[in-house]
């Protein structure tokens, strides 16, 4: 295996021990990857200490300026080759690396260094970029920030590898097939990989809404990010399995490790062939009831995997994806233009389009709010919208004006209280009276639903009910809420259970309010991408389901191989029990007589 650029092997003798070890972090690119490791060194140029004459100052700061310009012909490059490969909206986030060799800031305190501290370029430009990274650093719980950072390193080691002649430090090249393991891999890296050898990657750092990840998904390489020690455990030439499944890495996995998952890779692959065939089947009960089956999306260039995979429609166009490669918010204009797209793709099926779901842990310094306390108790989703009306209206009249191209209805996350409720229905009736006004054109009739997320919204779904057109449970936040356990922290992690009983009564109350007023009740949230709890949803009485477009095939198996009749009787009986272990084996079972390869993936 040979490398150029900096993916070079790092050093020291292989290791001969097989103890497996097992790491665990966060999926950010589904699939599997079995093979060797291909470790990167952390590459950062050595930065020059030496300072300068005063005459030299002019020629430094031109030195400066045409590393700068060498950097933007290269990105300009990279944007140009991707285009076959990613997305406008994907490649914009290169945009944002163009706009960093511009930032005056960075640019000033760089001249100024050299003319003031008589520092050469590089060591100007370094301690430049350190000042603003470490004022960044103070606002580190911040999502969007870290990432941020991510971006000006990039750059950083750019410019500064064209200043000191070095090579492009952003192309990893093999000669055969491997998996990458980084410490951190940035969105240049990422984006150039050949895919003809890269078979997956892991890193220590980076969460699942990094631009690394991101473009993982975008390129359909396995990915798991946040593994946090995976550098020094892996030497380069070390057999590895990467389940991007799960969020896990197996180092030196043992033979029967690596036949289990090579049985679980044949079988995967097997089952998403043979189930291709059900692709244009409805989805449907062998009594004939249907349900509507449609996908999570994040990403406007995912529509034709909605359509290949056999979704209905979009039951969650999450829209957090316009702020993401950007420091400044999205125009109307802008999100119109993604709104419109998605909506015409997939007309006449269905988009459900969710207004921003900012807060929490995401995007506070775009939106210049101040970082909750406690962030998933605080200021976040449709709180924000009735806090900073500027944003809501302006997605709001983008996300009305494409409501002409196709069946685009509205869903309003977190909501709480009818007192919520009922200002964002009349902040969008104004909005709309404000376009008709103008005589822009608008959808005649457009649904508003609401996501059930939080046990107060459940518990009173017969009042929502009387102002929704329909809900949508939001199955992750709804079960962290219920049992008090932050589903990200590993130290609550077993009081994370989807099918608590307290949980699965909640839903049979909201499905059943939902009857009661002739409205339908979807499931947006992970239990719907899950055979055995899709088929307790099923039973539940609820009448769509969203997911992950790839998982569509294995839930619409589920769905067209068992009775409404046997789903409900299945259900019953789960609400019978007080054990969330005991119905799970009640559910796998069942799922189990139906296909045993579907088990296999989920339940090893």
């Amino acid at each position: 295996m040979a490398a150029a650029g900096n993916g070079r092997k790092s050093p020291g003798p292989r290791r001969k021990s097989y103890s497996e070890i097992v790491l665990a972090g966060l999926a950010a690119s589904p699939g599997i990857a079995i093979g060797q490791a291909f470790v990167l060194a952390q590459d950062h140029p050595q930065v020059p200490e030496r300072s300068i004459e005063p005459q030299d100052v002019p020629a430094e700061i031109t030195r400066f300026h045409e590393s700068l310009e060498t950097t933007r012909r290269q990105l300009l490059d990279i944007i140009e080759n991707l285009k076959p490969r990613l997305s406008e909206q994907t490649s914009r986030i290169f945009d944002a690396h163009l706009l960093m060799l511009d930032d005056v800031m960075a640019v000033e305190q760089t001249e100024s260094l050299i003319r003031t501290k008589m520092f050469c370029a590089e060591k100007a430009f370094s301690s430049a970029i350190g000042n603003i990274t470490a004022a960044l650093k103070n606002h580190t719980k911040d999502n969007y920030l870290r990432e941020r950072l991510d971006d000006i390193r990039d750059v950083e080691r750019r410019v500064l590898a064209n200043m000191l002649g070095s090579e492009d430090t952003s192309r990893i090249s093999l000669e055969r097939e491997a998996i990458i393991v980084a410490h951190d891999l940035t969105p240049s890296q990422t984006a150039q990989f050949d895919r003809r050898f890269i078979l997956g990657c892991g890193t220590d750092v980076g969460g699942t809404t990094s631009h690394t990840a991101i473009l993982s998904r975008s390129l359909e390489i396995p990915a798991v990010v946040g593994l946090e020690r995976i550098t020094p455990l892996v030497k380069t030439g070390d057999e590895i399995i990467l389940d991007g499944y799960a969020g896990r890495v197996i180092i030196n996995p043992l033979p029967g490790t690596v036949e289990r998952y090579k049985g679980l890779e044949k079988k995967c692959h097997a089952m998403e062939s043979r189930l291709d065939q059900l692709r244009h089947l409805p989805a449907r009960t062998l009594d004939g009831r249907s349900v509507e089956l449609s996908a999570n999306i994040e990403f406007p260039e995912e529509t034709p995997s909605v359509v290949s995979h056999g979704a209905k429609g979009v039951g969650l166009f999450r829209t957090e994806f316009l702020y993401l490669t950007r420091d400044y918010l999205p125009s109307e204009e802008e999100q119109y233009r993604s709104y419109a797209e998605v909506a015409r793709a997939l007309h006449p099926d269905p988009v459900i389009i969710r207004t921003l779901d900012a807060g929490a842990d995401k995007f506070h310094s775009l939106l210049q709010i101040s970082p909750d306390p406690n962030p998933f108790l605080g200021v976040r989703a449709i709180r924000i919208c009735l806090k900073r009306p500027d944003i809501f209206r302006t997605q709001l009249r983008a996300l009305l004006r494409a409501t002409v191209f196709g069946n685009v209805k509205i869903l309003l996350p977190l909501v709480t209280t009818l007192e919520e409720l009922k200002k964002a229905l009349a902040f969008i009736r104004r909005v709309r009276r404000e376009l008709e006004r103008e005589g822009v054109p608008v959808g005649e009739r457009v649904e508003v639903g609401i996501m059930i997320e939080v046990p107060s919204a459940a518990l009173m779904a017969t009042e929502f009910m009387r102002f929704a057109d329909f809900v949508s449970i939001g199955t992750n936040d709804l079960i962290q809420y219920v049992l008090a356990a932050d589903r990200g922290n590993e130290r609550v992690a077993h009081l994370y259970q989807p099918l608590n009983p307290a949980v699965i009564r909640l839903i049979k109350h909201v499905v059943d309010a939902g009857n009661a007023a002739g409205k339908w009740v979807g499931v947006c949230g992970e239990m719907a991408g899950y055979p055995h709890t899709a088929l307790l949803l099923l039973g539940l009485g609820v009448q769509e389901l969203s997911t992950s477009p790839s998982v569509i095939p294995r839930i619409k198996k589920v769905i067209r191989s068992v009775s409404y009749e046997e789903a409900r009787a299945l259900a019953e009986r789960a609400l019978s029990y007080s054990s969330a272990s005991r119905i799970r084996e009640l559910l796998m079972q069942k799922v189990e007589e139906i296909d045993k390869s579907i088990v296999g993936l989920y339940d090893k």
